[in-house]
């Protein structure tokens, strides 16, 4: 999964939650980060960065190769976001893995660890092709 076609999933995921509103941090005015999301919710706005890696064996001047499926993780009720950055993150997590045809392996949001990252909310998708996108809130 490249970044470009992971913030267009991820927009699409955002685009199902109620009281939601979401477009691409360059439609926000926001051009410091290439990839990501500016996320309206409760009258506040959060924006998410994208990054990635990707799989092993890929390069980035190729075209992206198809998607791989595999078993998708346990889906969560998707909580209505109240705003602030966890509930953000918990509700866009919760829609990407409900809208998910099979490509995540594993999602791992950064406020449930014991010893959250730097970022300190966020999230961490794994793909069945080996690729990682890393979802990071950054203001």
């Amino acid at each position: 999964m490249r970044p470009a076609r992971f913030q267009q999933l991820l927009l699409d995921a955002a685009a199902g939650l109620p009281g939601v509103a979401a477009k691409a941090l360059a439609d926000a005015g926001h051009t410091r980060h290439p990839y990501g999301i500016a996320v309206e919710a409760d009258g506040r706005t959060s924006l998410w960065q994208v990054v990635g890696i990707g799989a092993p064996g890929s390069r980035w001047a190729d075209p992206e190769p198809e998607p791989v499926l595999g078993t998708k993780p346990a889906s969560v009720d998707v909580p209505a976001p109240a705003g602030d950055p966890a509930s953000v993150e918990h509700a866009l997590v919760a829609a990407l893995l409900a809208a998910d045809p099979g490509e995540i392996a594993a999602a791992e949001i950064y406020s449930d660890l014991p010893r959250p990252p730097a970022v300190g909310h966020g999230a961490t998708i794994d793909f069945h092709d080996g690729s990682r996108v890393f979802i990071n809130h950054v203001r």
